[in-house]
């Protein structure tokens, strides 16, 4: 899986963008033909940092994301995982989840008052399924020839050759990536549009910006420790077009990536599997979102949540915690993240 992984990661960081974004972000419309991404490396957090944006989180956010309850109410952001869930299918290796309960019952029955229990054996797949958590060893960059693990780089500047191995990262795996309880801020872009969006279909920099005013929220309402949310209505295939669901992604332009970065949050979560159109306008460029999120500023993502009930309340606003599995070594998580208002 891994180096499947890092195949696709031949993403490059620097595309053509549109003159609206270009104006938005700050960025020139001129076409670069450079498209690996300069020097990232060493973290602002220091050489040895492995937590990137969790460092913007502190007892005064947690506290302040608190201050944000006054309902009570729990709004369910995850999935359930089955068998019959869509599974990434971009690699040439089909992916497989499997539960079994062996026996019937499993064990037992043990003693007078005769107790069985029963216990679950899981296979395949589970750590990028599912709603699910990136890692910042998930993604790298090739900057030299191919097959050379020195030249693959991770957040941080971490090469393959350092950390990788065929049991897992020795840094940056989803083990370091500690319990979040922040504020989260939550964008629809569908309702923007009236609409889901298309296969390909870019989310631009004016387009987050005008779904904030139509929410209410004023465009610097993000703050640095913020996790960010954008609502593409791509879920309403999950489990009803898998074929759909995995063909292609709705998702953020690359000046909206940069947009991002600059509001210093600590994740970027959406309602399918990418943080940008797959296939994008660029056909040079794969996962440029990606690329600069989880390698070159530590930004975690989370994939294939499940918006409804937020949508359905018109919550935009609300103290956000998910909590990973601390697999060592791995290089994301199955989460059940939720919002609290």
């Amino acid at each position: 899986m891994i180096r499947v992984v890092l195949a696709l990661v031949l993403a490059l960081s620097t595309c053509v963008v549109s003159a609206e974004d270009a104006t938005q972000s700050g960025a020139s419309i001129t076409p670069s033909k450079n498209y690996l991404p300069s020097k990232w490396w060493p973290s602002k957090w220091g050489a040895n940092d492995q937590r990137g944006a969790l460092n913007l989180l502190s007892p005064t956010k947690t506290l302040a994301a608190a201050a944000l309850i006054t309902t009570g109410t729990i709004y369910d952001m995850g999935r359930t995982f089955e068998e019959d869930m869509p599974l990434f299918a971009l690699t040439p290796q089909a992916r497989k989840y499997t539960l079994t309960v062996p026996g019937a019952p499993s064990w037992g029955p043990l003693g007078d008052n005769k107790l069985v229990w029963n216990e679950d054996y899981i296979s395949g797949h589970l750590s990028q399924d599912g709603t699910q958590f990136d890692a910042l060893s998930h993604m790298g960059t090739e900057l030299g020839p191919g097959g050379n693990l020195n030249e693959i780089r991770y957040y941080n500047g971490l090469t393959h050759a350092e950390i990788g191995t065929g049991r897992g990262f020795t840094k940056l795996g989803v083990e370091h990536v500690s319990p979040i309880f922040t504020r989260g801020i939550l964008i629809d872009i569908a309702a923007l549009r009236g609409r889901t969006m298309e296969c390909s279909e870019e989310v631009t920099v004016a387009d987050l910006l005008a779904a904030l005013a139509r929410q209410g929220l004023a465009k610097d309402v993000l703050q640095p420790g913020d996790a960010l949310f954008y609502h593409t209505g791509w879920g309403r295939y999950w489990k009803t077009d898998n074929d759909k669901f995995n063909g292609c992604t709705p998702g953020l332009s690359d000046a909206a990536g940069d947009w991002v970065v600059n509001q210093q949050v600590v994740l970027v979560g959406t309602d399918n599997w990418g943080v940008e159109a797959i296939p994008g306008p660029d056909p040079k460029l794969f996962g440029p979102n990606h690329q600069k999120f989880l390698v070159e500023n530590g930004i975690y993502i989370i994939e294939n949540l499940n918006f409804d009930q937020l949508i359905e309340a018109k919550v935009y606003e609300f103290a956000f915690v998910v909590g990973t599995l601390p697999l060592k070594g791995a290089t994301g998580s199955p989460v059940r993240p939720f919002a609290i208002k």
